[in-house]
C-alpha cells in the first residue's frame, strides 16, 4: 500500500480546496497521513488561541473534521525509536536559521516517513525543498530510501 504523508506546506498551499481534494483521494483508496506535530500546528494551536483570524479557525476546523471522518490519519512516530532521526532532521532543517525560526512540526516529518516506510511505500507531499531533501537523505540513511518518494505540494490527487 502507498501512504501519502502531507506536511503543513502542502495543506496550506491547497488552501480551501484541501478538504475536497483529501476526500477525493480517500474515496480513491488513498491513505493520507498527517504527522501529529503538523496537526498540533495547524489545528490544536489555532483552536487553542484566544483570537485566531477567522480563516485560520475555519481551516483548523475543516482539518479536524477530516480527521474525525477518518479521511486524514494522524500519526506520531515512536519517540524513543526515532529520537535521533528527529534531532537530525531539526539540525538539517534549521541549519543557519535565526533562533526565532525554530523548527517545530517539520522535524517530525522524516521520522513519520521513515517509520511508515518500514511497511509501506510512502509519498511525501511537500513543496518545502529543504524538508524534501532532508527526508530523502534521512530515509536513505535509515535503509528505507527505496520506499520513499517526494511529490509536489498540489499532488494530493
Amino acid at each position: 500500500m502507498t501512504v501519502l504523508v502531507v506536511d503543513a506546506d502542502a495543506v496550506i498551499r491547497h488552501g480551501r480546496r484541501f478538504p475536497e481534494k483529501a476526500r477525493r483521494a480517500a474515496r480513491q483508496g488513498r491513505r493520507i497521513v498527517i504527522p501529529e506535530a503538523v496537526k498540533r500546528e495547524l489545528v490544536d494551536d489555532v483552536l487553542d488561541a484566544d483570537d485566531p483570524p477567522p480563516n485560520h479557525r475555519e481551516s483548523a476546523e475543516e482539518i479536524q473534521e477530516l480527521i474525525d471522518e477518518s479521511v486524514l490519519e494522524v500519526h506520531e512516530p515512536d519517540p524513543e525509536r526515532y529520537s535521533k532521526v528527529i534531532d537530525e532532521a531539526r539540525r538539517r532543517i534549521s541549519g543557519d536559521s535565526l533562533p526565532e525560526h525554530e523548527v517545530k512540526a517539520d522535524r517530525y516529518v522524516p521520522a513519520t516517513v521513515c517509520e511508515l516506510a518500514e511497511e509501506n511505500r510512502v509519498k511525501l507531499v511537500s513543496g518545502d525543498r529543504k524538508l524534501s531533501r532532508t527526508v530523502r537523505e534521512i530515509a536513505s540513511s535509515q535503509g528505507v530510501g527505496e520506499e520513499v518518494s517526494v511529490h509536489e505540494p498540489l499532488s494530493l490527487v
